[in-house]
C-alpha cells in the first residue's frame, strides 16, 4: 500500500494544476491560502487523499489538537490532498494539490502524485512558492515566475530556471512530473522577512493575481482585499511606534524603488536577532 486513495475524475478540460505545500516552499501559509481560496471559490471536489501514516514522522511534524463544539478536543493530522473543479468561465478546468511537506519516502510520494496528475492530461502545472525577502510591507508584493522550458518561460514572460542546490518536495514533484513530459512553471511571492506572522493576505492576493493568465480565472477577491487592508493596518499600528523599524522600512522602500528586492533563499531561517542585525546594518549604511 502506498497510502494514496484516488477517486476517478472524468470530463476535465486540459486542467491547469496548482500545487502548494507548507514547509520549505512556503512562508507561513501564504501559498496554501492561495490554493485553498481557489478550491473554495470553485467548489472543487477532493479526489486524492494520502494516509499520513505512510509519509510522516509525527515527532517531527506533529498533529495538532483543537477545541471543537462542546469543548471536545479533536486531532488534526497533516494532510496531502488533490481537488478538481470545472470552470465554466475559463478555457481550462482546475486541479489543486495542497499539503504538508512529508518527512519520509519522497520519491514514491512524488511518483504516485505525478502518475495520478499525468493521467488527467494537464495543460500546465504551476507550483506556488513564498519566500522571505528584503521587501517592505508598504509596497506591492513582488512576484516572479520561472520555468525550465524556454518556450514556457517566453510564453508567460518568466525567467529561465537557474537554481541549483537543496530542494524541497516541490522540487521532487517537479522532477517526477517532468518525467511524464508535463509542462511546469513556478510562481514565487517575495514576503517581507521581518513580519513574523503565518498569514500574509497581500502575498496570497499577489499569487492569485499572478495565476490569472495561467488559469484564466480568478475568483472573487473582495473579501481577501478587505483582509489585506485590515492586515496592513495592524502592521502599521504595531510598527509606527518603533523608530528603528520605521527607519528600516524606509530604507527597504528606497531599495524597492531602485529595482527588484533581493530574495532570501527558502532554506534561510530568520530569527529576531537576524532582523535586528539587518536593521542595524541599514541604519549604519552597511546594507546594500
Amino acid at each position: 500500500m502506498d497510502g494514496f486513495e484516488v477517486s476517478p475524475v472524468e470530463g476535465l478540460r486540459s486542467p491547469v494544476v496548482v500545487m502548494a505545500f507548507t514547509g520549505w516552499s512556503d512562508t507561513g501559509t501564504v501559498t496554501i491560502d492561495a490554493a485553498r481560496h481557489l478550491i473554495e471559490a470553485s467548489n472543487a471536489e477532493r479526489f486524492i487523499t494520502v494516509d499520513p501514516e505512510e509519509y510522516f514522522v509525527f515527532t517531527e511534524t506533529r498533529p495538532e489538537v483543537r477545541l471543537v463544539e462542546g469543548g471536545l478536543r479533536e486531532i488534526t493530522w497533516p494532510t496531502n490532498e488533490a481537488w478538481a473543479a470545472s470552470l465554466s468561465d475559463a478555457s481550462h478546468d482546475l486541479v489543486a494539490i495542497t499539503g504538508t511537506e512529508p518527512n519520509l519516502r519522497w520519491e514514491p510520494f512524488a511518483s504516485r502524485f505525478a502518475s495520478a496528475i499525468a493521467a488527467l492530461q494537464p495543460s500546465l502545472v504551476c507550483t506556488l512558492v513564498a519566500r522571505p525577502a528584503a521587501t517592505p510591507h508598504t509596497r506591492p508584493i513582488p512576484v516572479s515566475g520561472s520555468a525550465a522550458d524556454a518556450a514556457l518561460a517566453r510564453r508567460f514572460g518568466f525567467s529561465p530556471s537557474r537554481y541549483q542546490g537543496p530542494t524541497g518536495i516541490i522540487g521532487v514533484l517537479h522532477d517526477a512530473m517532468r518525467k511524464h513530459g508535463l509542462p511546469l512553471v513556478s510562481v514565487a511571492a517575495s514576503v517581507p522577512h521581518y513580519l513574523s506572522v503565518d498569514e500574509n493576505p497581500p502575498a496570497t492576493l499577489a499569487l492569485l493575481r499572478a495565476l490569472e493568465p495561467m488559469v484564466g480565472y480568478v475568483p472573487g477577491l473582495d473579501e481577501l482585499q478587505r483582509e489585506c487592508s485590515a492586515f496592513l493596518q495592524r502592521v502599521e499600528e504595531a510598527s509606527s511606534g518603533d523608530d528603528q523599524i520605521v527607519q528600516y522600512v524606509r530604507a527597504l522602500e528606497e531599495q524597492y524603488q531602485e529595482g527588484d528586492p533581493p530574495v532570501i533563499e527558502p532554506d534561510t531561517e530568520l530569527s529576531a536577532d537576524d532582523v535586528l542585525r539587518d536593521v542595524e546594518d541599514l541604519l549604519r549604511g552597511d546594507g546594500s
